[in-house]
């Protein structure tokens, strides 16, 4: 099977959150990654409390950008749908971001749906449809993640989504693995043409823990690998959850393990 597309990796700044943008920027810049997904800086996670993505740094930290040769793809956020008392505040994070988003020409914003509830579904897909029309320029990127990582949950929303172009799911093969194990492919084709971006982390199915990619029993470049002969040309951005779990090694070792693997796809 040819490979259709080279491979493109990034990383979320989740792993050095506590981290100035300088300094994560030179990290990717050593490691020959050219894409960043900003999931705090600083040690700051609220996107509009980051000096960097305010308005009145826009053309320092577009420049900062530039220098290092690396573009900022995914914005992350905590927005979540599901609960009814946070809905709007989830809507507002959400507006804020999108704005960020647009103004230094990042791809997509990041939200979740998080909990299955009553009326949970409907209330993700309102929220979904009100970010999607604040900017057709962002894409809006529902996390497969929480309650909503199957395909009988994710299902009633991707089909309410289809006519929105700037819809699409971000793939957390590892949230997968823990539901469909080996049988990763079932939950790949039937939300394939909706993956715009893909979180890779590796899971030990023995220690019941996340480790470093390649160590787990994920299989990683198979999925790499199927997804590149299908088409697929968004990024895999390696998701080095230090910022929940301070026990993992830093980030450094983490990138050296992922590049290694993902150069390994064949």
């Amino acid at each position: 099977i040819k490979v259709r597309h080279r491979m493109k990796l990034c990383f979320s700044t989740l792993g050095c959150s506590d981290r100035e943008l300088g300094s994560i920027l030179s990290l990717a810049k050593h490691h020959n990654i050219s894409a960043v997904e900003i999931r705090g800086i600083g040690g700051i996670l609220d996107n509009s409390k980051i000096e960097d993505l305010s308005p009145k740094n826009t053309q320092g930290t577009t420049a900062l950008f530039k220098s290092h040769g690396v573009s900022p793809i995914v914005l992350g956020t905590s927005c979540a749908f599901h609960n009814p008392q946070k809905f709007e505040a989830a809507i507002e994070e959400g507006k804020t971001a999108a704005e960020i988003a647009q103004r230094l020409s990042i791809y997509g914003i990041r939200v979740f749906g998080d909990r299955l509830t009553e009326g949970s579904t409907d209330r993700i897909i309102s929220g979904l449809s009100a970010l999607c029309a604040v900017s057709d320029k962002v894409c809006v990127l529902l996390e497969v993640h929480g309650d909503y990582n199957t395909i009988d949950t994710l299902t009633p929303i991707v089909e309410k989504m289809t006519d929105r172009k700037n819809f699409g799911l971000i793939w957390d093969i590892e949230h997968t693995h823990k539901h469909y194990g080996q049988k990763w492919e079932e939950f790949y084709l039937k939300f394939r043409p909706y993956i715009k971006h893909v979180h890779i982390k590796d899971y030990s199915d023995a220690r019941q823990g996340l480790c470093l990619v390649g160590d787990g029993d994920i299989p990683i470049k198979e999925i790499t690998k199927r997804m590149l002969c299908d088409g697929y040309d968004g990024y895999f951005s390696l998701e080095w959850e230090k910022k929940w779990h301070p026990e993992l090694e830093e980030i450094e070792v983490a990138l050296d393990s992922f590049i290694k693997v993902m150069n390994g796809v064949n």
